[in-house]
């Protein structure tokens, strides 16, 4: 069994995560040969504020200044 545990910033919508753990799932199941029906996903959903990265709060997700 393989167990993910993924952190993300709040805002997407259930359809995002829904793609992005089936997503997941594919491919680690091809790199592990795991059985999908063997991983648990677990995804964690925070403010920007609390990532930081470079001594820096994140902004939400989806922010204007989070898109490119």
């Amino acid at each position: 069994m393989a167990i993910l545990t993924i952190d993300l910033r709040t805002g997407r919508t259930g359809e995002q995560k829904r793609a992005f753990a089936a997503a997941l799932l594919d491919v680690v199941s091809e790199a592990m040969g795991e059985p999908r029906e063997n991983i648990h996903l677990i995804l964690h959903e925070n403010p920007g504020i609390n990532f930081v990265e470079d001594a820096k709060h994140l902004p939400e997700f989806g922010s204007a200044s989070t898109k490119p």
